[in-house]
């Protein structure tokens, strides 16, 4: 099972009341659907279609393209360091551009439509600029257009505090406000629309030989989602399973295979491997405290935590050692050194590194995957530096160039490459 933490508490959102319907279609379309006016417009007709099948449509929208980052990168060009608040309010417009032209290309078709911000939507957040969560959804403006016979089209990614304050809600925001909206419309089913055939095997991009994941679990997607297969993220899939609402990821304009995320599957419960999932720009911490005391680990997880640094896959060798890695590309050395100062702490971090995780169920009952994740790895004279287990995920940190061969290896070896015969 997940250790579902704090991090991935979306808060309560209250269930409606008034409009079970199997004709209510909630979608959300990513960036990469809506990258450029002629994208929107082939997003548009298909809408339109679902209309004409007497449909009821509520659409979430992420911002076109790579908007996001031509947002960020002009905030760099006023301020080295942009103010937070402020630099949610600009990256929020990005997902409000999207929604308002889908909403005229929707028009332009005959098709009743309006764009809402996240605010307008009834979505109510909290947290911090950049890491908002969602407290609450009121879906009374939403259920109000929908009984017009509009589609709804909602800005995804944000919403408001208590406060009236904008907050965004971090990377996968909008996937969580797809989810969101269903959860709080009755929805049984929530469609991410992607530039994908839903989930595979490993990333294709490395693997020429995936095969799609017809049905997985939440907990698994969980861990997949967690562990760097990026097709979503890990806080909607937590939100869907809280609900009982089904995802569905598929390609946005292309037919082909799809992905459900949903309870259990019956086929699950004897060892299954369902993925290999990989994750880049890992390093490996290794604090050591020359007194350590009995709540020296938690005084250095305070720290850190205090300083935006979150620690994954943690060990302790020793009494006064703690092991643990960190994802991503952001410095270091002001939380390191602030370590240093309180603890009395000598720290060293190792660089170009990232991590390979074999994830599915039941992966440590006899006779076990780990077996067979080290033999592989030892093979290709991989080394790891550290190393995770659960019965969902089996995780080795790893050289940085040494990934790729481990992804192709270990999705060979367990037998996940697609059948081309």
């Amino acid at each position: 099972m997940v250790n579902r933490t704090q991090d991935l508490d979306v808060g309560s959102v209250p269930p409606l009341r008034s409009m079970r319907s199997e004709k209510l279609v909630i979608r959300k379309y990513g960036g990469s659907s809506l990258a450029t006016p002629r994208m929107v417009n082939e997003v548009a007709a298909d809408v339109a279609t679902l209309v004409e099948a007497g449909n009821r449509v509520v659409l979430v929208v992420s911002a076109m393209g790579d908007t996001t980052d031509k947002l960020i990168a002009l905030a760099g060009e006023f301020a080295e360091s942009p103010v937070p608040r402020e630099l949610d309010q600009l990256m929020a417009t990005g997902e409000q551009v999207s929604a308002a032209v889908l909403a005229l290309a929707l028009a332009e078709r005959g098709v009743k439509a309006v764009s809402l911000t996240g605010d307008q939507a009834g979505i109510e957040v909290c947290g911090r600029p950049g890491a908002g969560t969602i407290a609450r959804v009121d879906p009374a403006k939403i259920t109000e257009r929908l009984r017009d016979e509009q589609v709804v089209v909602v800005a995804g990614f944000q919403g408001r505090d208590a406060n009236g304050e904008l907050l965004t809600l971090g990377r996968g925001g909008s996937d969580t406000t797809a989810v969101a909206l269903a959860a709080a419309l009755g929805g049984s089913e929530c469609e991410i629309c992607t530039d994908v055939h839903g989930v595979r095997t490993a990333d294709p991009r490395i693997v020429p030989d995936t095969r799609p994941v017809r049905t997985v679990s939440y907990d698994v997607m969980i861990e997949l989602a967690g562990l760097g297969a990026r097709v979503l993220h890990p806080r909607s899939v937590e939100l869907a399973c809280r609900h009982g609402v089904a995802v569905r990821v598929k390609h946005s304009s292309n037919p082909g295979p799809s992905t459900v995320v949903t309870a259990q599957p019956s086929s699950e419960g004897a060892t299954r491997v369902i993925g290999i999932a990989h994750e880049r720009d890992v390093r490996l911490v290794r604090v050591e405290v020359s007194v350590p005391d009995a709540d020296h680990y938690a005084r250095v997880l305070t720290t850190l935590a205090r300083c935006g640094v979150k620690a994954d896959n943690l060990s302790w060798p020793d009494p006064g050692e703690l092991r643990f890695t960190v994802r991503g590309s952001e410095q270091l050395d002001a939380p390191i050194a602030e370590l240093a100062m309180e603890l009395g702490a000598r720290s060293t971090v190792l660089e170009d590194l990232g991590s390979v995780s074999v994830v599915g169920t039941a992966l440590l009952d006899p006779p076990g995957c780990l077996p067979e994740l080290l033999r592989v790895l030892a093979d290709h004279r991989v080394t790891v530096p550290a190393m995770t287990t659960s019965q969902s995920r089996l995780t080795a940190v790893i050289p940085a160039d040494a990934l790729d061969t481990a992804v192709r290896a270990l999705h060979d070896s367990f037998g996940l490459a697609e059948d081309r015969t």
